[in-house]
Formats: structure tokens, C-alpha cells, sequence
């Protein structure tokens, strides 16, 4: 047997963290003697110690380490619970990504806030024109490269031309902001009219009048960018009068940078009528 000093040293677990094993029953001296109170461990509960240790270094609580020890014996059940734990370290990495990604989003928004309020706003018409569109319900807003992709497909097989300025514009057809089955419908200019298919759609849109900014940066800054359009519309004495859009004038199709994206984000309005 081990005196607990010398299990500590080849266990590498403290006397004090043993002693506290020891209160939770998690690694219990295989005797004590009743004299000096003095703990022992036998040399095989090295092996317990260092699948204690393992499981520390998982991220797992000790109560949670007691349960698997007890519970889990043979490797094939201890494999198939690392399994789920690590599908579930998995999914919490990705969460924190995402919340790391909103920070990192959130701190670019505050710096640039003094920079976006000085683009300029602009009522512009959006000429009438010729389009190919599709329009569908997707799982969310990132999902749109799906549309872009079926127009491609389309826009290709059909050897279509699109115009000079072709416009590749997404409306956002939902009353207002949704988590998920997002109405959006794709629209690319072209100079031909093509052949209609199940999802992909030719049509002469109308001119209409926009109030738009045009910024340079991610996608993510686009909730800012709509805030700062809104203020501007009203304070200038327009209202809305249709779903808003955006138009794609660099994009991912040709810029890996997502900081050097340009985008026109806009909304249709119209001049109040005064009473």
C-alpha cells in the first residue's frame, strides 16, 4: 500500500484535493489506520486517479466524475458516454463562437458608429428593369446564398446576359425581423428574357423611389445601418411603403474579406402629405 504522500506524488493530485475525494466518495483510501488516522491507497486506484484527472481536464464536475466512475466500468460504455459529452462540448463551442462573433460585431459597431452616421443617405429612384428572381422561405438569413445559387444555375444554363447594372438585390418580403423560414426573394437584371422554371421567375419590375445607404463592412453592421435609415426617413419627412432590400455591389461571390464587402441597403418610401 501507498501512504498518501507518496500517492500524491504519483497521482499528481494534492493531499488536500484527496482528502476532499475522499468526503465525496469519489476516491476512497483503501485503509485507514485507527491509530494515526493515517490514509492508504492501494497501487491499482492510481488507475481511478488518473481517469479522475482525464475527466477534470473534459471539463467535467466532480459529482459528475463520481457518477461516470461508478457507472461507466467497462471502456465501451465509457466511450459511448464521452461520445455524447463531446457532441455537447461540441454544440457549446459553437454557441460560444457565435457569442464571441457578436462581440467582436458589436465592438466593430461602436467604433464605426460616427463613421456610418456620416455616409450619406440619398433618395434615389431604382429604375424600372427586367429581371430573373426567385423567391422562397429559407431557415435563416444567411441561408440566401442558396437563391443566389439557384439563379446561377439558371442564369448559366440559359446563357443569359445580365444588364450593366444588373442589380443583384434581395427583398425581404416578412412584415419585419424573423428567426427563421425568412421570405426572401433574389432579383438579378438581365438584358434577355429568359425561360420561366419552377423556382426561377422572369418579370419587368417598376421604378420606385428608395431612401439607401451604401457602406462598406460586414453584413453584420446592416442592423445599425437600418436603424440609422429609419431615423433619417422620418426626420425628413417620408414614410415607408414597401419591403426593404439589398443590393449586392461587392459580395462574397467575388471578395473573401467580409470587411471589404459593399452593400446598398434600402427602403422603398414615399414623401408625407401634409395635411
Amino acid at each position: 500500500m501507498l501512504k498518501i504522500g507518496d500517492f500524491s506524488k504519483l497521482s499528481k493530485i494534492s493531499i488536500y484535493m484527496l482528502r476532499h475525494y475522499d468526503k465525496l466518495g469519489l476516491l476512497v483510501p483503501a485503509h485507514i489506520d485507527e491509530d494515526s488516522g493515517y490514509r492508504y491507497y492501494e497501487e491499482k486506484q492510481l488507475t481511478i486517479a488518473n481517469r479522475i484527472q482525464a475527466l477534470k481536464a473534459m471539463g467535467l464536475g466532480l459529482n459528475e466524475i463520481k457518477d461516470v466512475i461508478y457507472q461507466y466500468r467497462d471502456n465501451q460504455s465509457l466511450a459511448d458516454f464521452l461520445k455524447i459529452e463531446t457532441a455537447k462540448k461540441r454544440k457549446l463551442a459553437e454557441e460560444l463562437q457565435r457569442q464571441i462573433r457578436q462581440l467582436e460585431t458589436t465592438i466593430t459597431a461602436l467604433q464605426q458608429r460616427e463613421g456610418i452616421l456620416r455616409y450619406s443617405i440619398e433618395i434615389k429612384e431604382v429604375p424600372k428593369r427586367l429581371v430573373m428572381c426567385t423567391r422562397d422561405r429559407i431557415p435563416a438569413y444567411h441561408h440566401e446564398g442558396q437563391l443566389w445559387r439557384r439563379l446561377a444555375e439558371v442564369q448559366e444554363g440559359q446563357g443569359l446576359t445580365p444588364a450593366s447594372l444588373s442589380y443583384h438585390m434581395a427583398i425581404f418580403h416578412d412584415g419585419g425581423f424573423v428567426t427563421k423560414d425568412v421570405d426572401v426573394e433574389v432579383q438579378i437584371a438581365v438584358l434577355q428574357r429568359g425561360c420561366d422554371t419552377e423556382t426561377v421567375k422572369f418579370k419587368e419590375v417598376e421604378a420606385f423611389l428608395a431612401a439607401v445607404l451604401t457602406y462598406e463592412g460586414r453584413y453584420e453592421l446592416i442592423t445599425q445601418i437600418n436603424e440609422t435609415i429609419a431615423n433619417w426617413v422620418y426626420d425628413n419627412g417620408y414614410e415607408f411603403c414597401g419591403p426593404h432590400f439589398n443590393i449586392y455591389h461587392v459580395s462574397p461571390q467575388t471578395e473573401a474579406d467580409a470587411d471589404k464587402m459593399i452593400t446598398e441597403v434600402g427602403f422603398p418610401v414615399k414623401k408625407v402629405l401634409n395635411e
